[in-house]
């Protein structure tokens, strides 16, 4: 008889970080050829090797400096005690098919690391930026272009400019007028509208006003369709306005357990949800409604004042903005230069060169947007050499008639594709790109010609074509015959 089984001893390891990546061309996760290497961002020489387990997720371990903490319980009061350190992370891939990249991170990190993609920009004056983060910390102490005075709170005559603005200790304040008698709000409104798609946009509330002073966080359509929150007299208030008819939920005030707040959109059940926080790291859900108007463009409003009069409506202080993408459990991989293209996929590739300074546009950024898919990017490598690789579009459907009419084939099917770059040089470039400043460039101007005097924004697709983008000797429009240049120039902006 076998004796019983007895526990003398249990040990827990911690894997600091797990790492999963996905092909953005394809969606397709990536579990293997690649190379994960980290260090300490002080010490670069103390570098440790990733391996990809069965799941295909690639583990560090016994990385300089975190032996203690993978000895660790693992447990929630391990994570909230843990000391964090910044670390660097080296990706490449040993076959060939992606583009190396690194990026900055404090570890342990809890569970699988996320990746915040790119959040664009809605508003209508020309195309969004790539990698647009719409964040203040208000560390400059003055207001930038990207925020105006006003209010969102109607009627118009609601805005006052003698309720105080401004930008001061690195931090937002607003101080409503005392016994004003009439409605009387002013802060910051966004000059632009935001993509709250899938996004969430968060304020840390140090300071809200007092009595019936209101402290104001809006998401808005228009007038009439709009996301926010709202304290006055001691209740924080989760407000929505849709067709202009409004809802509100209703909470007491807790300074402490409500410092942050949060709406945030989740593409899963397409609903918008009302969070607070104490520490930006623990959310409560205070309020979920269903998505009822578009979000793709909102106009963002931190604001203050009252709606009637208050002896002493005190101060409304914020920081720490922030509007960007809902983080996912996989990061991205940009296909290399030399990638090749199996079936159902379309290339765009191109040899970027920077015609002012004579050089490789190397790390460059390339967009192509056809036939309303989602924007296919990628960015160049240190020669400046860049392959966009995405699915190619459906071809057109036709209502059903009798006869039927006539239809391309596929394989003669083309489609208009609309190009956009952005880049600002590096000199020296560097080795291996820093992910997140590398998606951050600002726009620059690709050229059709070699003088340099009509962009390029369009070309065209053909199905079982590779498409190869360059230059020419002579602007099309004045010289139809001339001659491709071997690249797609390419200026930064200003």
């Amino acid at each position: 008889m076998n004796a019983p089984f007895r526990l003398l001893e249990r040990q827990t390891l911690v894997a600091p970080l797990g790492l999963r990546f996905r092909d953005a061309a394809t969606g397709e996760l990536v579990g293997g050829g690649l190379s994960v290497a980290i260090y300490p961002t002080d010490d670069p020489s103390r570098r440790a090797t990733g391996f990809v387990n069965r799941s295909g997720v690639y583990v560090v371990s016994h990385a300089a400096g975190l032996r203690e903490a993978e000895f660790g319980a693992g447990d929630k009061a391990f994570w909230d005690a843990a000391p964090k350190r910044a670390f660097t992370v080296e990706v490449s891939d040993t076959e060939g098919r992606f583009l190396p990249y690194s990026f900055q991170t404090a570890l342990p990190f809890k569970g699988i690391h996320t990746w915040t993609w790119p959040l664009a920009e809605a508003g209508a004056q020309g195309p969004p930026e790539p990698a647009a983060r719409f964040s203040d910390d208000f560390t400059d102490n003055t207001r930038d272009a990207r925020w105006k005075l006003g209010t969102l709170t109607p009627p118009a005559s609601a805005f006052d400019d003698k309720v105080t603005v401004a930008e001061t200790g690195e931090r937002l304040e607003i101080t409503p007028r005392t016994s004003a008698g009439v409605k009387a709000y002013n802060g910051y409104v966004s000059a632009a509208g935001w993509n709250l798609t899938d996004a969430r946009a968060t304020v840390e509330v140090i300071q809200t006003t007092t009595n019936k002073g209101q402290t104001v966080f809006t998401l808005a359509l228009d007038a009439n369709n709009w996301l926010r929150f709202l304290f006055e007299s001691a209740k924080l208030n989760f407000q929505t306005k849709v067709g202009g008819a409004e809802t509100a939920t209703t909470i007491p005030a807790d300074a402490a357990q409500q410092r942050f707040w949060r709406l945030r959109h989740e593409r899963l059940g397409d609903r918008v949800l009302f969070e607070t926080s104490a520490d930006a790291a623990n959310w409560v859900v205070r309020r979920e409604v269903p998505r009822q108007f578009s979000l793709k463009s909102l106009t963002v409003e931190l604001n203050a004042g009252t709606a009637s009069s208050v002896a002493s409506p005190g101060k409304a202080v914020f920081d720490s903005f922030v509007l960007e993408s809902n983080p996912t459990q996989s990061l991205p991989l940009y296909s290399a230069p030399t990638r090749p293209v199996t079936g159902g996929l379309a290339a765009l590739r191109a040899s970027l060169w920077d015609a002012g300074r004579d050089a490789p546009a190397a790390w460059a950024v390339l967009e192509a947007r056809v036939n309303g898919q989602p924007t296919a990017r990628g960015y160049a490598d240190a020669e400046g050499r860049v392959a966009l690789v995405f699915p190619y579009p459906e071809p057109p459907s036709f209502v059903q008639q009798n006869p039927p009419p006539p239809t391309t084939p596929f394989t003669r099917q083309e489609w208009p594709v609309s190009i956009f770059a952005s880049y600002r040089p590096q000199s020296p470039a560097p080795r291996v790109p820093d992910l997140k400043a590398t998606l951050a460039q600002p726009r620059a101007t690709l050229w059709a010609d070699a003088a340099r005097t009509t962009p390029l924004t369009k070309v065209t697709l053909r199905s079982g074509q590779q498409l190869v983008v360059r230059s020419n000797e002579a602007s099309t429009d004045a010289a139809p015959d001339s001659r491709p240049l071997p690249v797609l120039l390419i200026t930064p902006a200003g």
